[in-house]
């Protein structure tokens, strides 16, 4: 097959993140070496399903995928590089600025890794606090420092609307996450959901109902969605005016430096994902593998095939992801790959969007308007096939 993308899901976190709903698991876990065991054989499985094929872009996810041992991180790459043809383009790890260390990141980038996404989510000591994140405000700037020692590029993740946010506390982050001059931002709102999610089953203890608590806390204590515009509105003015492009949404990067392996997403190509909750795109096809740790590995051990998304619609999920770009949707090539009806059909769904002042569509382009960022669920809500507008509305609104 052609070359492909690859997402690695490692869960384990040295502390639950009360707004976290990926799958995530205590690194304490007794079921730790099990699961990375179970990840290898998954890897071995699936490269020679696809006949070792190429893969261009990597990334590993989490989870805190930065706190595995230099010997864990060994045996990984071990297994990647026997079931893929790592001829990568850009390699991706997340990392909390406070669980890098030298050993680490030099075991990080003998599997490849040519960037590392930085939870930083806040540089003010409020708001880690009102996150309940565990690291402080300082470890973002040697974190940063300890990266580019080794010559990769970095990216920082920032997340507006905590409780008690003030705009000035906004700018402040904005100011000083630009200060550490990052090759790429991503700044994403707070969304709290208080349904549990399967990974819900990997922490022990209090469980659920003391995470949904907080999160209705939260909430309670958030700006409304009038306060949460005006914040974005502040990150898209402050990031342009520093030399940022707003390339997707949620996502700024300097010239060259946007995330290749998330645009692969964007633009619904073709990829794999490994490990507890991790969700591919092949074939036109969506699937995913559970989120609880004892699930995981019950289907690894079974080698039960990845469970299909029976909702997955092809064609409305490559407009609604390509809409999230700078570039848009290019109705020309979109025909192309789904060909003149399929267009038909997106033209209809957009005339009302166009309408609204969400969309401007310009030779052929659809692209959101400043207006339609703010407001995108509304556009692609009416891009969705009727009988799964609710549930696939909120699935890609989160790509």
């Amino acid at each position: 097959m052609s070359a492909i993308s690859l997402y690695v899901h490692v869960p384990f976190c040295a502390a639950r993140c009360p707004y976290c709903d990926f799958a995530t698991a205590p690194a304490t876990s007794r079921l730790r070496s099990r699961y990375l065991d179970a990840l290898a054989t998954e890897i071995g499985r699936e490269g020679a399903a696809l006949d070792r094929p190429s893969v261009r872009t990597l990334y590993v996810g989490g989870g805190t995928p930065s706190l595995i041992e230099p010997d864990e991180i060994a045996s990984l790459a071990g297994a990647l590089r026997d079931a893929f043809d790592l001829a990568l383009e850009e390699a991706t790890v997340e990392a909390n600025p406070a669980t890098l260390d030298r050993a680490r990141l030099l075991a990080w980038r003998a599997l490849g890794i040519t960037r590392v996404s930085l939870g930083a989510q806040s540089l003010n000591t409020a708001g880690l606090r009102a996150l309940g994140r565990t690291h402080q405000a300082e470890d973002t700037a040697a974190a940063v420092d300890a990266i580019r020692s080794l010559g990769l590029a970095v990216s920082l993740d920032l997340i507006f609307g905590w409780p008690g946010q003030t705009a000035e506390a906004w700018r402040a982050d904005l100011g000083g996450a630009i200060a550490l001059q990052p090759d790429h931002l991503s700044c994403y709102p707070l969304e709290l959901n208080l349904e549990p999610e399967e990974a819900v089953a990997n922490w022990p203890g209090a469980g659920w109902e003391s995470v949904r608590r907080w999160r209705a806390d939260a909430g309670a204590a958030q700006v409304d969605d009038e306060g949460m515009a005006r914040l974005y509105r502040i990150a898209e003015r402050t990031l342009q005016a520093a030399g940022y492009r707003h390339y997707e949404i949620a996502n700024w990067a300097r010239r060259g430096s946007e995330c290749r392996h998330n645009l692969v997403y964007w633009r619904n190509g073709e990829w794999l994902g490994v490990g507890a909750g991790a969700h591919s795109h092949l074939a036109g096809a969506r699937s995913r593998r559970p989120g609880a740790l004892t699930a995981y590995l019950e289907m690894i051990d079974a080698d039960a095939p990845r469970i299909a998304d029976p909702l997955a619609d092809d064609e409305a999920d490559t407009a609604m992801l390509a809409l999230r770009l700078d570039e848009g949707l290019d109705l020309v090539e979109y025909a192309g790959r789904f060909g003149d009806p399929a267009v038909a059909r997106r033209r209809a769904a957009l005339a009302e969007s166009v309408a609204l002042g969400l969309v401007r569509l310009d030779h052929d382009v659809a692209r959101l308007t400043p207006r339609g960022r703010l407001l995108a669920s509304e556009v692609f809500v009416r891009l969705l096939p009727d009988d799964d507008v609710a549930t696939r509305s909120s699935v890609l609104a989160a790509t």
